[in-house]
Order: structure tokens, then C-alpha cells, then sequence
């Protein structure tokens, strides 16, 4: 039977008008403030993973990362990026941020300011490699792809992937969690729908109509 964790089940919390579901909260290293309750711990490096959505005019305000790398996946709508990497990028939908702290931290405000709501998700990971230089980069996630997003590159065993998949198979890592972002999936004869996490174990993940997820895993 599939281990998993159904965002529904969640309490919904929040900050600064962002309605906000969190799915992974380590206890060591995740956020204090906020809903703590019925979240995993992750895996390797990840530590925290919120499902937010932010409605027109909405943002996290600016606020300080230091010694966390802090990934954003725009799901719908857009997101102007503010801060000290790269300021005044805006991000689309199937956008993915990546923002490495290293040791000098860096600065940042994600805001939408159109008028749709804007769905994100955002993963925090402890880096391994002990960079001095902030850095920033944007992955496009598109349609029939699984993207490397983190990991190797960036000097750490915890990979990130994001994949956008129609009408295909993914083996899933083993010792994986699956996030499953739009759509819905079949493992092990069940269908996994739209915002659940799953523990899995080199599952076969079977697609039959669109669906876009995210996979964290040690290498």
C-alpha cells in the first residue's frame, strides 16, 4: 500500500495573504513559525515543501535566506521576482527558480501582481557545498520532459526533478518522494490525484492524460 500524504488532509495556514499548504517541515531544519502538524520530515537535503497561492498583489515581502538553497516552481500564473539575485525577473508558469544562499545569503520578494491567483511551490535544501557566492537560475519545465532542476550540479546528493508528462511511463528513484502538482497518476493500481505526496520505491507511475510532478531523492 502507497504511503502517502493528501494536502486536504492539512491544516491551511499562511503569511502576508498567501494561503499556504505545507506538506514537508523537517524538525531540525524547517521553518519554526506556521502549520507543523502532519508534515513529513523529507528526504536527504529537503527539508520543507509548501503548496502557496497567492492572490493579485500578494508576496512574501522581502526577507533575508542565508545557508539554504531555496527553490520556487511557478505552477499558474506569474511571479515578479524582487531582491538581490537578479531583480525584476518575472516568472511564468512551469517556471523553476533556483536560489543558491551560499555563505553571503542573499534577499527576495516573490509578488504577483496581476490579477489571477498564482500557484506556487516552494522546496528549501541544505546545501553540502559550502559555496561564498549567491547564485540564481531559472529551469522551464516543458511538455515531455523530465528536468534535472538541483542536485549533482550543485555539489549536493539530493536531487530535485521536475517532470511534465502525456501518455508515458516514470520509474520513480528508489527511496523517492513524489509530489504530484497537476494531473493524476496510476501506481500499483491506484490513481493518485492532484496534490499528494508519495513515498515510493522504483514505482512505475503511469501517465494516461497530463500531469506535471516534482521527484526529490538521494542519489
Amino acid at each position: 500500500m502507497l504511503q502517502k500524504l493528501d494536502r486536504n488532509t492539512i491544516e491551511t495556514g499562511g503569511f502576508h495573504g498567501i494561503v499556504q499548504k505545507r506538506l514537508i517541515v523537517n524538525s531540525q531544519y524547517g521553518p519554526r513559525m506556521g502549520v507543523t502538524t502532519s508534515t513529513w520530515e523529507g528526504v536527504g537535503n529537503l527539508v520543507y515543501l509548501a503548496d502557496s497561492w497567492f492572490g493579485s498583489g500578494v508576496g512574501t515581502g522581502l526577507h533575508p535566506h542565508k545557508f539554504i538553497d531555496v527553490l520556487t516552481f511557478v505552477v499558474e500564473g506569474t511571479l515578479d521576482h524582487e531582491g538581490s539575485l537578479e531583480h525584476g525577473v518575472t516568472l511564468e508558469a512551469l517556471d523553476f527558480q533556483v536560489q543558491k544562499s551560499g555563505r553571503e545569503g542573499f534577499m527576495h520578494n516573490e509578488i504577483n501582481k496581476k490579477e489571477p491567483t498564482t500557484r506556487m511551490l516552494q522546496l528549501w535544501l541544505l546545501p553540502e557545498k559550502q559555496e561564498v557566492k549567491a547564485d540564481f537560475r531559472v529551469h522551464k519545465i516543458t511538455k515531455g520532459s523530465v528536468v534535472e532542476v538541483y542536485g549533482v550540479q550543485d555539489g549536493n546528493s539530493t536531487q530535485i526533478e521536475a517532470g511534465y508528462l502525456n501518455n508515458e511511463t516514470y520509474t520513480t528513484p528508489k527511496d523517492s518522494l513524489v509530489y504530484i502538482v497537476k494531473g493524476a497518476v496510476q501506481i500499483q493500481d491506484e490513481i493518485v490525484n492532484e496534490g499528494v505526496l508519495i513515498a515510493a520505491n522504483t514505482e512505475t507511475m503511469i501517465i494516461e492524460d497530463e500531469a506535471v510532478f516534482i521527484v526529490a531523492y538521494k542519489k
